[in-house]
């Protein structure tokens, strides 16, 4: 394999999403009953990080004609990859992710198997239609806190995040179908903002992230969550979700766009940490 095609394949995999589900294993594990077995949440990271390189890999393999509009320089639509080679490379990176999630327990190679599978047919068939798409991507992302709990042997504590990652990336989906209406259209598919525009489509993400906003407080409200869980939140998630509402509204250009959602993705980062320091 040349230097070049280890380069693509892991622009191929969105280091920064891995990374991400890496650390989620990792805090989820901790905030359920801390690391230990410390061997179990780091197969366990390794493993939701696997199904995340898979994950992205697949989806490019089936939007290929939408990034040659939407994403030109993405290695499948530049040509830099041949869709053979990125299907092998998924293949092995879905493997080997179940074969860790198996050693650890049954229950969460089911975990596992249930997450590959759902986003997979995410980037099959159910990211063209209505809403269904969004619902499964933010379904995954939740499903990572009960998979660090499960790796620990732990749930009840990993519930509050798993519903805070469900509305965050809910919102995020949306904002990502309103960059990419241009190539969902020309690829015939039926999106919330193909369907009902983008201003109901803001205003989908101004509801959803009001919720998130509202149930993000409870924790401290109830003194679940520390002063310092709080203020993390108050400083970097709050002031994040209102200006990507205001520049949503304002601009609708796919760059601005692109840079919104890189931005609520970084966030995810301060979340994890306000959520670790609780």
């Amino acid at each position: 394999m040349t230097m070049n095609k280890v380069k693509y394949l892991l622009i191929l995999s969105r280091p920064v999403n891995v990374l991400i589900s890496f650390l989620t294993i990792i805090v989820a594990a901790e905030l359920a009953f801390g690391l230990d077995p410390l061997k179990n949440v780091l197969l366990a990271s390794i493993s939701a990080a696997l199904i995340t390189i898979g994950a992205n890999v697949i989806n490019d393999y089936f939007d290929i004609d939408i990034d040659v509009i939407n994403k030109p320089n993405r290695p499948l639509a530049a040509g830099k990859l041949s869709r053979q080679a990125a299907f092998v490379y998924f293949i092995i990176v879905y493997v080997s992710a179940w074969s860790l999630a198996l050693y650890i327990g049954l229950n969460m190679f089911l975990v596992a198997f249930m997450t590959g599978i759902l986003l997979y047919f995410y980037s099959y068939r159910l990211k063209r239609t209505i809403l269904w798409g969004n619902l499964t991507v933010s379904l995954a992302t939740a499903l990572a806190f009960v998979y660090g709990g499960l790796a620990v042997g732990h749930l009840q504590e990993t519930y509050f995040p798993a519903i805070f990652a469900f509305l965050f990336h809910f919102g995020r989906e949306v904002l990502k179908d309103i960059q990419d209406m241009k190539g969902d259209r020309q690829a015939g598919a039926v999106t919330f903002p193909l369907k009902y525009g983008i201003s109901r489509s803001i205003n989908l993400m101004t509801v959803i992230f009001i919720l998130l906003v509202f149930l993000t407080a409870i924790p401290y409200i109830f003194s679940i969550y520390s002063f310092y869980y709080f203020l993390i939140i108050c400083l970097g998630i709050y002031p994040v979700l209102l200006f990507v509402l205001y520049k949503a509204k304002k601009d609708h250009e796919a760059k601005t766009l692109g840079y919104l959602s890189n931005l609520l993705k970084a966030d995810m980062i301060i979340g994890l940490l306000a959520i670790y320091v609780k």
